[in-house]
């Protein structure tokens, strides 16, 4: 019966998204179609004869990400076209605005890319259903190279009942970028421990510092990933669902006391208000007040703090601490990878999609033109790759180191599902609007999350 119900649950999903494709804003927007160069005349030659043992493959290659990541990406595919001639790599990307809802409805149809990049939450409720959305790497030893990756990586990052249906883009976790001169003109410091209260007090001061100026920014998904989940599970110990009670890890009083911390970020003016982020989507670094330094710090993951530091080019960034409450049952704080590749369990080139992989992974030429756009490389090839080119001592970097020395649970599976990182999104943000009290979200939110338990 459960799977059943997710199956019913997942087509939903795909009828929603497919009806909301009909009015996909320009940020949801991907780019289809092949985006590749060809090979100089030279190379065509070279590679004719190789060509001409093997039929034409064509795949299909979904990904998102700014315009750094997809530029390096669509080098890597150039690269690689160029030594297999046979093979042409279609490339689809764009942000990731819609990007799940665009998933679902591909898996569920069996319409989705040969590779698709997936993000690690989502992972758990897919294979759940036992659809076959996924082909296993280790079914394909002889074209993919595991050994290049710490097996503990693998076992925690993409790895289901010692099936490997997917692999880490890199080595990750949140991450907190602060702008060095102005904090330190400020008098405020993300370098050594501090707390959540603590947070409130840095907001006052760079208020008295300036009236226009804030102490953090975040846009809705960070204020579910950087404040709700880690907040409740510093107070409680407990994951915010459990997997295998199926039951909530929180009471309602705990959710009212974070929803409360987050009421007082928006109304004392320490968050920059939610209704000026939200106008930039996932890409925190195209707003205006990032670029002028209005913002001290800001919430996001290790993948994503270099674009951030780019997009302002006159601070001087830094990587933080991030902040544990007195007495947490749990750090709430872990590393984990920014996304997993993925190759299509549908696809009908399943040993060229692994091909490809094995080239973007474990090629030292791709290494080093996809560097660190994905965060820190999870393989020895990338790393020593970017060792070489003196790119693994910034601000990624120092992200990775610090976020590993935090020891909270990884809360993957039922809190990560879909719907549930929707609810708890949906009420942060009703109170970062000011659309409701905490109390009465709360217990809105508590109905919505019980019934959505009841179901699994």
């Amino acid at each position: 019966m459960k799977k059943l119900k997710l199956t019913a649950l997942l087509v939903t999903m795909a009828m929603t998204a497919s009806l909301a494709g009909c009015g996909n804003s320009a940020s949801e927007e991907m780019t289809d179609g092949t985006q590749s160069s060809q090979a100089t005349a030279t190379q065509e030659a070279a590679g004719t004869e190789t060509a001409e043992n093997h039929d034409p493959v064509t795949l299909r290659f979904m990904w998102w990400g700014g315009d750094e990541r997809a530029q390096a990406t669509l080098d890597v595919i150039d690269k690689f076209e160029q030594e297999y001639p046979w093979i042409t790599i279609e490339a689809e990307y764009g942000s990731s605005d819609g990007y799940q809802e665009k998933l679902t409805a591909q898996l569920v149809s069996g319409t989705v890319a040969d590779i698709f990049q997936m993000g690690t939450g989502w992972m758990p409720g897919y294979v759940e259903s036992n659809a076959g959305y996924f082909a296993d790497f280790k079914d394909f030893s002889d074209v993919f190279d595991l050994s290049t990756f710490e097996e503990s990586i693998l076992k925690n990052n993409g790895q289901f009942d010692g099936h490997q249906y997917g692999v880490p883009t890199g080595i990750s976790g949140h991450a907190l970028i602060y702008n060095k001169k102005v904090a330190d003109e400020i008098g405020v410091d993300f370098s050594s421990d501090y707390t959540w209260d603590d947070i409130v007090e840095m907001g006052k001061k760079v208020k008295e510092y300036d009236k226009d100026m804030y102490l953090l920014t975040m846009g809705s998904s960070e204020l579910n990933t950087m404040i709700v989940r880690p907040y409740l599970q510093q107070l409680t110990g407990s994951t915010v669902l459990v997997n295998e009670t199926k039951k909530r890890g929180f009471e309602e009083k705990d959710l009212v006391e974070v929803l409360n911390y987050i009421k007082t970020l928006y109304d004392e003016g320490i968050a920059s208000p939610m209704s000026t982020v939200i106008a930039y989507g996932a890409d925190l670094g195209t707003d205006p007040n990032w670029i002028n330094q209005k913002y001290v710090a800001a919430f996001g993951y290790s993948s994503t703090v270099e674009t951030l530091q780019a997009a302002c080019p006159d601070g001087n960034f830094a990587a933080g601490k991030l902040p544990v409450m007195t007495n947490a049952k749990d750090e709430g704080w872990y590393c984990n990878a920014p996304q997993y590749m993925c190759v299509s369990g549908a696809s009908e080139h399943q040993e060229e999609a692994m091909m490809f992989l094995n080239y973007f992974y474990n090629n030292a030429d791709a290494a080093k033109i996809l560097k660190t756009v994905r965060s820190v490389p999870p393989t020895s090839v990338g790393q020593e790759a970017c060792t070489e080119l003196g790119i693994l001592e910034g601000i990624a970097k120092d992200s990775v180191d610090i976020i590993q020395t935090y020891t909270g649970t990884n809360d993957l599976g039922l809190t990560t599902e879909e719907e549930v990182t929707a609810i708890l999104q949906d009420a942060a943000t009703q109170v970062a609007y000011g659309q409701g009290t905490p109390e009465d979200v709360a217990k809105s939110t508590i109905s919505l999350l019980d019934n959505y338990l009841s179901s699994k």
